[in-house]
């Protein structure tokens, strides 16, 4: 069993408060992504998970050991770095068995173990070539399976993607993930970049400032973001916010537009007094343009920017002089340059307090 538990981990650099007082529990086999902007604090707590990094408060354990205080060695981790960290002069399967042959494992299960590890990375013709003789993703799948030979309780990954183009961003995703399905190991991973979040994880950690903001699975945190922070950075293109005042129980008065919004039976028993400032959260595909609209809540959109992405078009207007993106179908677009009426889908609103920036969902 190796499943994660951190309780009131605080890390400080003298007077600078990395981390402060949180609490967190990985479950045995889980996929936990760490996520936030750097300088959030999610590599420091995985640095401190590994070993790597003391504690300035707090306990950490691994399964049932508290490893607070125990050396990296033994903690029965395994990590792979955003750099490779690959030995240059030696070959794909040297790389791999190092750390096996350091252990003196026999030379048989050593075989066995980078065999295996080859075969479910797809990198056996790769074994006898040196890391410069490897393109960016073979070596990663190296490190991976120089990760895996080890046969650890827990993996840990460190912004493992960041030095590879999109199109191979993709296709280790997919071995990550396979590679999880296959071994059933507790794996925790920081990433910046919330596609990853939201493809990989069984739930996610959205950090910010040294704090967890949310904690849940990637359609929690879509579907049901805790703040704005989680609301604008979990989601690609970022949620678009519109100024406004809770008035009469059930409506909106947004910032510059005429017509207040009425909210749907969802939103009844809000916590919240009318007067209060709030933002009226809106996704791309809240945003309705399209035949058969009428007689739907609209804005009024003034559409400054088309970006076309093959199955999907992009547009960047505004509502009352803010920013919002909208998603729409190829061939159903508003004309660039236009002020055009867009309906909104009112089981897709979200509300935030202005002030607190927390969620005010019931």
């Amino acid at each position: 069993m190796a499943g994660v538990t951190i309780r009131q981990v605080s890390k400080h650099f003298g007077p600078v408060r990395v981390l402060d007082g949180l609490d967190l529990a990985i479950e045995d086999g889980e996929f936990v992504v760490l996520v936030g902007p750097s300088g959030c604090g999610k590599t420091t707590l995985l640095r401190m998970i590994a070993g790597l990094e003391s504690v300035s408060g707090g306990e950490i354990r691994i399964g049932e050991r508290d490893v607070t205080w125990v050396a990296p060695k033994d903690r029965d981790i395994a990590m792979v770095f955003q750099s490779y960290a690959l030995y240059p002069h030696m070959t794909a399967a040297e790389n791999m068995s190092f750390g096996l042959k350091l252990n003196k494992t026999p030379k048989a299960e050593i075989e066995a173990r980078v065999a295996e590890a080859a075969r479910m990375l797809k990198i056996e013709h790769l074994l006898a070539r040196k890391p410069r003789e490897l393109s960016g993703g073979q070596r990663q799948r190296v490190a991976m399976g120089r990760a895996i030979v080890r046969r650890p309780a827990l993996y840990l990954f460190d912004e493992p993607l960041s030095n590879l183009d999109a199109q191979l961003r993709t296709s280790m995703r997919t071995e990550i993930k396979r590679m999880h399905l296959a071994e059933k190991k507790t794996v925790v991973y920081v990433t910046h970049d919330q596609i990853e979040a939201l493809t990989l994880a069984d739930r996610i950690v959205a950090m910010n400032k040294g704090d967890i903001q949310q904690i849940g699975t990637p359609d929690d945190l879509y579907r049901r973001p805790a703040s704005v922070f989680v609301a604008s950075f979990i989601g690609s293109p970022a949620m678009s916010f519109l100024r406004g005042t809770l008035t009469a129980p059930g409506a909106v008065a947004l910032e510059g537009v005429d017509t207040p919004l009425l909210l749907p039976p969802s939103w009844a028993g809000i916590a919240a007094a009318p007067g209060t400032p709030v933002l009226l959260g809106l996704r791309p595909e809240a945003f309705v343009y399209a035949p058969g609209s009428a007689g739907r809540y609209g804005l009024d959109v003034q559409v400054n920017v088309v970006e076309p992405c093959g199955a999907e078009v992009y547009v960047v207007g505004e509502v009352a002089g803010q920013e919002v993106t909208l998603r729409c179908a190829p061939g159903n677009v508003p004309p660039l340059g236009t002020t055009t009426r867009v309906a909104i889908d009112l089981d897709g609103i979200h509300l935030f307090d202005a002030a607190s920036e927390r969620s005010l969902r019931p």
